[in-house]
């Protein structure tokens, strides 16, 4: 039986309504064709942002309110989106404040699609500061535009659903084979060339005060403070190749 989709994302999320819609727009205009979102119990109005969305079948929605705790990201993953995973041939893991996009071509299915023997890609992270942004701005990859120099191994992944998959986890997916885990022909960690992920993690003042500092992670309550802020606002360099990719959207 084959994929119903070529290329989808998965992700969890809470209180991301001012800018899930463009997140969805960049994915869709980067070759994706449809996501599994999980709503982390959001008291925004996201939904008024995604519903065409789900109107359209291009949006599963799963929907979930429990208590934190450690493991608990890994576990919805698995709950609620590892069991459609053969619908799609390629699923690709992150978060809401993730764009993923590729050098070589805007559409990314024509870059995978020369990537099929492998099982696993390991996609390395480009951290973006606030742009001195108080405010939050209207577009996120329109006006945090600046970075820090050196990729990240701070790791997201795309897996291939012609493999077998016994977990889907935050910064891997665990095979079922394990000897896959070492083997560089099925589980490598991509050049940046193919696919890098610009990780829009602080954004303004604002976001961070308003959102971040109030809604913890997916894993636990936890209290963000300025110094954590202050920790991720790099602005060391200005990086405008995926503005130049998204100014059609």
């Amino acid at each position: 039986m084959g994929n119903k989709y070529y290329f989808s994302v998965g992700a969890i999320f809470k209180n991301e309504s001012n800018s899930i819609n463009e997140w969805i727009k960049h994915y869709l205009h980067h070759g994706v064709e449809h996501f599994y979102l999980i709503n982390d119990n959001s008291d925004d109005n996201f939904l008024d942002s995604i519903k065409e969305y789900i109107d359209r079948d291009i949006i599963t929605l799963f929907n979930v309110n429990e208590s934190y705790y450690l493991g608990r990201q890994r576990n919805l993953y698995n709950r609620c989106i590892l069991p459609h995973i053969k619908e799609t041939k390629w699923l690709l893991m992150v978060d809401v404040d993730e764009y993923v996009w590729s050098k070589i071509d805007i559409n990314m299915t024509n870059v995978l699609k020369n990537l099929e023997g492998f099982a696993q890609l390991q996609i390395q992270e480009h951290l973006f500061g606030s742009n001195s942004h108080i405010k939050q701005p209207n577009s996120i990859v329109k006006s945090f535009t600046k970075r820090g120099v050196d990729a990240l191994m701070k790791l997201k992944y795309i897996v291939n659903s012609s493999y077998e998959f016994s977990s889907l986890n935050i910064h891997h997916a665990d095979f079922l084979n394990k000897e896959y885990i070492t083997d560089s022909k099925k589980f490598l960690i991509i050049n940046t060339e193919y696919f890098i992920n610009n990780h829009y993690c602080c954004q303004s003042k604002e976001f961070w005060e308003n959102v971040k500092c109030t809604r913890g992670d997916s894993d636990s309550y936890k209290i963000r403070k300025n110094i954590d802020f202050e920790y991720f606002d790099v602005n060391e360099v200005e990086d405008v190749d995926l503005y130049n990719q998204n100014q059609n959207i």
